[in-house]
This record gives C-alpha cells, sequence and structure tokens, in this order.
C-alpha cells in the first residue's frame, strides 16, 4: 500500500482530451455522463485507492454513524466532476455554473488590509474554482503548489484552455520557493496553501482526525507563525449539480502559534469532511503515511 502521496494524478492525455472535446462538442454535463463508462474501471483496478477509501469511509462511519452513501465510485465520480469543471472553467464556461460564496467577507477583510496572509484550504471539492469565484476581491491571490502533474497531462489541459487567475508559487527542492513566498506576503498577497498532503520528507505533525492519529504537514503552519499574518481556513465544495460554495472562517489573528492555527485547521477539515465525504480526494492512506 501506498503509504504517501506520489504527487502525480491519475488518467492519460488522450483521455483529458476526450473529455475535452465532449465538452466542447456536447457540453459539460454530457461531459459527466461519461463518467458512468469510466468510474467502473477505476473501481475495478483501483487497489490502492479502493483500499485507501474504505478506511477513510471506516472512519467517517465510526466517528458519526448519520453518514449515509459512501461508495468507491461515488467517490471517483465526484473527482471526475471536479476534473471536468475546472477544464471547463478554464475553457471559458463559466456561466453554465451557479456560485454561492459564505464567509467572503473575512478574505476581502484580509485582502484588503494590504499587509499579507495564509488561506489555507485542502484536496476537498474543487479548490481551482476559487479563481472565478474571487475574481472580483481587492489585491492578489497566489497558489503555493506542488507542480506533481504528468507533463503531457498538464500540456493536454493547458493546450485546451485559458490561463487561471491566480498566481502560481511551485515548491522546489531548493530554496527559491521560499523567498518568493516571503516576497510576496511583504507585497501584501495573500498566498494559497493545501494542509492535508505532504511530500516525502518534509516535516510534518500529528493530530487526531476522524478518531485516529494523522500526519499533517508542518508547512503551512510554521510559515503563518513565523511571517506573523493572519490567516483564513477556505474550501471549495459542489453543493449541487453545476453548482459551487466557496466557504471561509474568520481570520484567526496574525501572530497566533502554530499550534492554534493548527488545531483549527484540523477541527474546520473534520467538519468539512464530514459534511462533504465524497470531496475529499487524498486516494491513499493518510493516517499510515510517515510510519515505519
Amino acid at each position: 500500500m501506498a503509504a504517501s502521496w506520489t504527487g502525480q494524478s491519475k488518467g492519460t492525455p488522450l483521455g483529458y482530451r476526450i473529455f475535452i472535446l465532449v465538452m466542447r462538442t456536447l457540453g459539460v454535463r454530457a461531459a459527466h455522463g461519461m463518467l458512468y463508462l469510466v468510474v467502473p474501471w477505476y473501481v475495478l483496478t483501483g487497489r490502492t485507492s479502493n483500499r485507501a477509501l474504505r478506511g477513510y469511509f471506516r472512519r467517517l462511519r465510526a466517528t458519526d454513524p448519520r453518514i449515509k452513501g459512501l461508495s468507491l465510485a461515488g467517490s471517483y465520480r465526484a473527482f471526475g466532476r471536479t476534473i471536468i469543471d475546472k477544464v471547463a472553467l478554464r475553457a471559458g464556461l463559466e456561466d453554465r455554473y451557479t456560485w454561492a460564496k459564505t464567509g467572503r467577507q473575512h478574505l476581502v477583510a484580509m485582502l484588503e488590509a494590504g499587509q499579507g496572509g495564509v488561506l489555507i484550504s485542502a484536496h476537498l471539492g474543487n479548490w481551482e474554482l476559487a479563481s472565478h469565484m474571487l475574481h472580483d476581491s481587492p489585491g492578489k491571490i497566489s497558489v503555493v503548489l506542488q507542480d506533481g502533474e504528468d507533463s503531457h497531462i498538464r500540456e493536454a489541459i493547458e493546450g485546451s484552455t485559458s490561463s487561471a487567475r491566480f498566481g502560481t508559487i511551485a515548491l522546489g527542492n531548493g530554496i527559491e520557493h521560499l523567498f518568493r513566498i516571503s516576497d510576496a506576503l511583504r507585497e501584501g498577497q495573500v498566498l494559497c496553501m493545501h494542509g492535508d498532503r505532504n511530500m516525502p520528507g518534509a516535516r510534518t505533525r500529528k493530530a487526531l482526525f476522524l478518531g485516529e492519529e494523522a500526519v499533517f504537514p508542518a508547512g503551512p503552519f510554521a510559515l503563518a507563525a513565523a511571517q506573523r499574518v493572519p490567516v483564513c481556513i477556505a474550501f471549495v465544495v459542489g453543493t449541487g449539480p453545476m453548482t459551487y460554495t466557496f466557504t471561509c472562517t474568520e481570520r484567526i489573528p496574525a501572530g497566533s502559534g502554530a499550534d492554534v492555527i493548527f488545531n483549527r485547521y484540523v477541527s474546520e477539515l473534520e467538519r468539512a469532511v464530514k459534511e462533504h465525504p465524497l470531496q475529499w480526494f487524498n486516494y491513499y492512506d493518510f493516517w499510515q503515511q510517515g510510519r515505519t
């Protein structure tokens, strides 16, 4: 079993191009419908991800027996829809979707202050769509990301779509990204980082998550504390057919310690995962990573 995320998503360049062609000729809903043909293959062949999902579902039910409707196929279809919707939005099909925003004022206040800040999210729902939902917000947002996509898949998507609206800072093996992060914060930018997936060799910290100890990356929380900037926690989740909702917490004040930020994040992520259990897309054993 894979003990950690490998840094790459599944899929082939041809598969991505087929979905893009279907979206442009038959529409987004037709592309969604194709998932019913594609998903059974993942259910049959995804041994590692299937095992990880079953463990995740077991922990969900143990902590909240009211959670129903969990299935491997349901999770894979939800993930497929996020990929299709991401490409559709970047292809300029925004008018096909409905948007809702809860707590947006907290992020706007952080942007308007011009003193920098950190927005911590997760691999829950479809974060990239926030670039379309927040395009009218003041200030600048940059996404700190691990560029682990297969280059051919990335070319297939980028060759068929427009550019994203966020700036990006790619994490690398050296220290160049640290200087870019510091410069961005000094310029008053808000940096978006994910707090639920760590790369091999990165610093980690542990917390109870869905009733069992899990390993999280330490970086986002240590960075926000060291830079003494405010923090918001935000997610973008699907809440209906062709409908997405952006939710953002109140600001955690600048100068808060890493423990305060981390504990709040784990609490907010657990709440969000229970509300949208099929939209958390960590397809490896989140609780076993980093253990020997």
